[in-house]
């Protein structure tokens, strides 16, 4: 790029404008089909309430209120929007105002001194005051950069949010269906184990009675430590869901719902998941979004690189006083006052420039680069989240349908037993395969509620219509903490 363009930087220079930087960011290099059809969006963007469980929607929502991490995104949304006020100041006059005081001699003693024709420089106190008034004409886009750049951040910072309120609103919703299906899990276990226990007790008695083996006692008594080898490792899992729950909302570990903790059947999915409509999932994801505004904020830092290549002109104004008394800041010859443009430019030394601006199109390429990556990342995650719910959905319909033949096949070997027409080896086995079928199913439940929380999750959604993320605010006085909603939900305060 030529330093400097002639009747270009003058038309520039008259015009009072000339961006020299991109003026839009680039798009994806992916070929997406094309969608003229306008967005189309799902029923529910609250999709956990398709669970119609009251307790799991108060949940959720103290979790988009008071989870930490959301707390945190919040308040990198505020630093973002006050950076985005502070941009929004730089095409605005800026002013400065100084007031000194000293001893000694100072230029004005020495201009004085000079002036009056006096070899002696007068030494002493000496006061001063003054007002500096610089307006940036904006001719290259710098300015406008800079204020894209940080509107695109603030943009950014706000789908980061976004995101995070999908991964908390899913998370929790998983944690709290996880403690329901353990708890289910514990209830099937549990009651094998009083099925196991009836069976080796009834061995045992047949066996002092003559009509059984101690071959059958042994065996009916290692399925019933079988099964209650399964218990604690199930209640361990119900306390591990129970406490990342407390922790997504806001509380302590051991601070649960009482809801939660009693609960011990995952509420059902009373609607169908989201169709496979990539373009309209690829709205709804927030990190997208995020990266498509890092995009645009990239894009940005090109123009502002560029505008350093030419020279930066200001209006100014000054007005200045220096006496030795402060009482004589009001006479003639104490003032001095200036009024023109100033220019500031960084020609010849401009190396440094140009690598700066070969530094902002690299980190736009890596902007780019990143965008492709979040929309193959997200298309990757909606086939795989469907793909393994349609695998989950058949893996439970063909479990429950097994379970159920199991507990009916138990039924009859029961009834052979005590009809003396099968042995005590084929009721045990009988048992054994029912206890583990049973509990096969209610894994499968877990994992079809597991693969429907990342259907949702994949799809992105939760972040619209989200209550305030609550920011504390400390007294460092009396070290206790008030609370106040922040500014980025609370007002509706808008970015674009």
């Amino acid at each position: 790029m030529p330093i400097y363009r002639g009747p270009a930087l003058a038309l520039c220079i008259f015009l009072g404008a000339c961006s020299v930087g991109p003026q839009r960011a680039p798009s994806t290099t992916l070929s997406l089909p094309a969608d003229p059809s306008p967005a189309r969006e799902p029923g529910s963007d609250q999709w956990w309430r398709l669970y119609q469980d009251p307790a799991l929607n108060a949940a959720v929502e103290e979790a988009l209120s008071h989870n930490r991490d959301l707390r945190a995104a919040a308040a990198n949304l505020l630093q973002a929007r006050a950076l985005l006020r502070e941009a929004d100041t730089l095409d605005q006059p800026q002013t400065q105002l100084s007031a000194n005081a000293g001893y000694g001699s100072t230029a004005d003693d020495q201009l004085e001194a000079a002036l009056g024709d006096n070899r002696r420089i007068r030494t002493g106190t000496r006061y001063g005051i003054g007002l500096d008034v610089q307006w940036e004409m904006d001719l290259f886009g710098r300015l406008h950069g800079l204020e894209q750049a940080a509107r695109a951040d603030a943009d950014a910072a706000r789908a980061a949010e976004d995101g995070l309120r999908v991964v908390v609103a899913a998370e929790t919703t998983r944690a709290w269906l996880q403690a329901c299906s353990y708890g289910q899990r514990l209830d099937v276990a549990r009651q094998s184990l009083a099925l196991v226990e009836q069976g080796r007790d009834l061995t045992a008695e047949l066996h002092r009675s003559g009509a059984a083996l101690p071959l059958d006692v042994a065996r009916a008594e290692g399925l019933v430590g079988q099964v209650r080898a399964a218990v604690p490792s199930l209640e361990a899992g119900r306390q591990r869901a129970l406490a990342e729950l407390a922790v997504l909302l806001g509380r302590l570990p051991g601070d649960v719902p009482a809801r939660a903790q009693a609960c011990r059947q995952p509420p059902a999915l009373i609607a169908s998941l989201p169709g496979d409509d990539a373009l309209a999932m690829l709205r709804r994801r927030p990190d997208v979004s995020q990266a498509e505004r890092r995009l645009a904020a990239a894009t940005a830092r090109i123009g502002v690189a560029r505008a350093e290549l030419y020279p930066r002109i200001s209006l100014g104004a000054g007005i200045a006083s220096s006496a030795h008394h402060p009482d004589g800041f009001d006479e003639r010859d104490a003032s001095v006052w200036r009024l023109g443009p100033l220019l500031s430019w960084s020609f010849p030394n401009i190396s440094a420039v140009r690598a700066r601006i070969a530094q902002a199109d690299a980190r736009e390429s890596a902007a780019l680069a990143e965008f492709d990556r979040s929309i193959l990342v997200a298309l990757k995650e909606q086939r795989q989240a469907l793909s393994d719910y349609q695998a989950a959905g058949q893996r439970q319909q063909d479990l429950q349908l097994a379970a159920e033949r199991n507990h009916e096949a138990l039924r009859l070997a029961g009834l052979a037993r005590a009809a003396g027409a099968s042995s005590a080896l084929d009721y045990l086995d009988a048992q054994r395969t029912d206890v583990a079928s049973r509990s096969a199913a209610a894994r499968a439940d877990g994992q079809l509620i597991d693969a429907q929380v990342l259907v949702f999750k994949a799809f992105g959604g939760g972040w619209r219509n989200a209550p305030p993320v609550i920011l504390p605010t400390v007294d460092r006085d009396s070290h206790a903490s008030s609370f106040r909603s922040s500014s980025s939900q609370a007002t509706g305060e808008s970015l674009q």
